[in-house]
């Protein structure tokens, strides 16, 4: 397997099956998308053909990826009332996830297990319709600083764990335009 992720993905979108093997069953219950959409496997890595749309209510939508269930659970609360909030503590599902929708904001873990935050900023930021989504990296305080020297392309801002309701709100405000409509 080739070691460059956008080697990968430019291979992989060069040379895309009709639809993929994957059984209806286990799309559902493994990957939690939608069998009827198409997607493909090559080498242990599954990429979405990728064709979002806005959510269909006109709410903003914002993506929480983390493996830390309190974090996710905490953005939940804080974020739903007025966002269409989706939280993911897998990255491939989060990656599938957005096969169907642009979020307005992506916030992550700075230190995923599953699949590393960096293949999964690589696989997010190969799609055109992603790159102009802002990124916020969730970090614990003792990690904030070493990474804040260093954000990779794509990640605009980072924000403590455990996330406080005021910090969450000036990235908020800071990320998200208003609709001429709420002003």
């Amino acid at each position: 397997m080739e070691d460059d992720i956008f080697l990968q993905l430019s291979n992989l979108l060069g040379n895309k099956p009709e639809k993929s093997d994957i059984p209806k069953s286990t799309y559902s219950a493994e990957y939690g998308g939608n069998p009827d959409s198409t997607m493909f496997v090559s080498d242990q890595m599954i990429s979405p053909d990728l064709s979002p749309k806005k959510s269909a209510d006109g709410r903003k939508v914002i993506v929480v990826i983390d493996d830390d269930f309190s974090t996710l659970d905490l953005m939940k609360i804080y974020l739903q009332r007025d966002y269409d909030v989706e939280i993911f503590d897998n990255p491939k599902n989060a990656i599938f996830y957005l096969n169907g929708t642009i979020p307005d904001m992506i916030f992550m873990d700075c230190y995923l297990n599953i699949m590393t935050t960096k293949k999964t900023l690589d696989i997010l930021r190969a799609y055109k319709e992603l790159v102009n989504v802002p990124i916020i990296y969730l970090a614990e305080p003792s990690e904030q600083a070493a990474i804040e020297s260093k954000l990779p392309e794509g990640v605009v801002d980072i924000i403590s764990r455990p996330v406080s309701r005021g910090d969450l709100q000036r990235m908020l405000d800071s990320y998200i335009p208003k609709d001429e409509e709420e002003v």
